[in-house]
């Protein structure tokens, strides 16, 4: 018996099947998730409907390849929405996570993600599904019959599984704002408070259940965040601290209750327990930015140089200046999407000199901006839930030594990377084989196909 595992990520969709009986990973597969839509400047929007195609494709591949599959685990980007009809059919685009309609000015100073926090009394960053839905409220981009809104991967799990309504797991949910984690529900007083409709919401789920079947009767379990998914699929004990640099970047452990800090995000995990962690905006986002950078100076003379050709050049570069003993550091903070918090801060590259600008010690800044930025936040996380292994996890980190040994000198302690490529397809899939296994295994109730 195997289960299958789906990552629909921001710049990639990835699939991997582990074997329910071994615990081997058995297949990866990852594909390129080109469905951006060009749009305004702050926009960020994808073909949701195309995404679906993508992961109907890789289900029917690897349904094919193996007649055994008893669950389907699905992960993906938090906090980006779609609209659906009272149906269930797709109305909309994704809105994805780095949407930054929340951050355009609206009333008296504020922009919309400002003035929704202060009318709900709830951090509403921009790219939370729910300022963006705010957003699009006020200035009537809403479609006209919209019923529901949902996550991308709640909306192919609903589709895989002929659903006309989404139910959305607690991780996901918490991840569109607005969200009270001791009551482990959305704030529909404070969400009426600002104008919006509770009814747009999707059923909620705090377990992990099955919330339906393929045609071909496969089970598919409630999509979780890719933050969740990702720990899932690699913590061996409670006390392991893991380190993702994708897209954007995180640092999380497990604790057993809500704990709520001025520093850190407290997130709803699995099983009942919530992750803390600190999250970074650019991660691998900040290294596209250098590398399109160098791109265009190459540009300028005539050379044609790849994006896949630049990284190699890159970290070529970088692991020249690491390796050098008169290095004086550029100091770059890479804050260039702010933070979650302070959306107005911006990156920086300090402390040059003429010795020292150059592209190998640029780019070695890039790395050790990244890492540091996630160095703080694990610095203010309780030492006695850090005690375990340090996992790094992500395609930026995974493929880049010198990344690696950035991270050790850094945190100062020994470092692992995980078993399991893929690391949040594999704890989707991961998820699935536990549902079906028995584990906290629940089939839903809610009166929504």
């Amino acid at each position: 018996m195997k289960t299958l595992g789906i990552d629909i990520g921001t710049t990639s969709i990835s699939g991997t099947i582990i074997d329910v009986l071994s615990g081997k990973q058995l297949d990866t597969k990852t594909m390129l998730n080109s469905t951006q839509i060009v749009g305004q400047p702050w926009s960020s929007e994808q073909d949701a409907e195309q995404i679906y195609r993508i992961c109907q494709r890789m289900v029917a591949e690897y349904t094919h390849r193996w007649d055994d599959i008893v669950g389907i685990g699905i992960t993906g980007q938090m906090h980006g929405i779609v609209y659906l009809d009272e149906m269930g059919n797709l109305l909309s685009r994704l809105y994805t996570w780095e949407d930054g309609r929340g951050d355009l000015e609206f009333t008296d100073g504020m922009n919309y993600a400002e003035f929704l926090s202060g009318k709900t009394g709830y951090p509403m960053s921009t790219g939370f599904g729910l300022t963006t839905h705010f957003y699009n409220q006020v200035n009537g981009v809403v479609p006209q019959d919209a019923c529901k809104i949902a996550t991308v991967m709640d909306f192919v799990a609903m589709r895989l599984c002929g659903r006309s309504r989404p139910v959305m797991h607690a991780s996901n949910a918490a991840g569109l704002g607005c969200f009270d984690l001791s009551e482990n529900c959305f704030d529909l007083a404070a969400l009426t408070r600002a104008g919006i409709d509770p009814g747009i919401l999707p059923d909620i789920s705090e377990n992990e259940i099955v919330i339906g079947q393929t045609e071909e009767g496969i089970p598919v379990i409630v999509p979780i965040g890719d933050n969740q998914a990702g720990i899932y699929g690699v913590v061996g004990d409670d006390n392991d601290v893991v380190l993702n640099i994708g897209t954007s970047s995180q640092i999380s452990v497990i604790c057993s209750g809500l704990e709520e800090t001025a520093d850190l995000e407290c997130r709803p995990y699995v099983g009942g327990k919530y992750l803390l962690l600190g999250a970074g905006l650019c991660g691998g986002s900040s290294f596209k930015l250098l590398n399109d950078f160098f791109c265009q100076v190459c540009g300028m003379a005539s050379a044609e140089v790849s994006e896949e050709q630049m990284f190699s050049f890159m970290m070529e570069a970088a692991e020249q200046a690491y390796k050098s003993e008169n290095v004086d550091d550029l100091q770059v903070h890479t804050l260039f999407r702010g933070k979650r918090k302070f959306p107005g801060i911006s990156g920086s590259i300090g402390n040059i000199k003429m010795s020292n600008l150059t592209p190998g010690n640029l780019t070695l800044g890039f790395y050790k901006g990244v890492c540091e930025e996630l160095y703080e936040a694990y610095q203010k996380m309780p030492v006695e839930q850090t005690g375990g292994k340090l996992f790094l996890c992500g395609n930026a980190i995974r493929n880049n030594d010198l990344l690696q040994k950035v991270c050790r000198d850094i945190f100062s302690r020994e470092v692992y990377l995980p078993v399991w490529k893929e690391e949040a397809a594999a704890g989707a899939a991961k998820l699935a084989m536990d549902v079906v296994k028995g584990f906290s295994i629940r089939s839903c109730s809610c009166a929504c196909r």
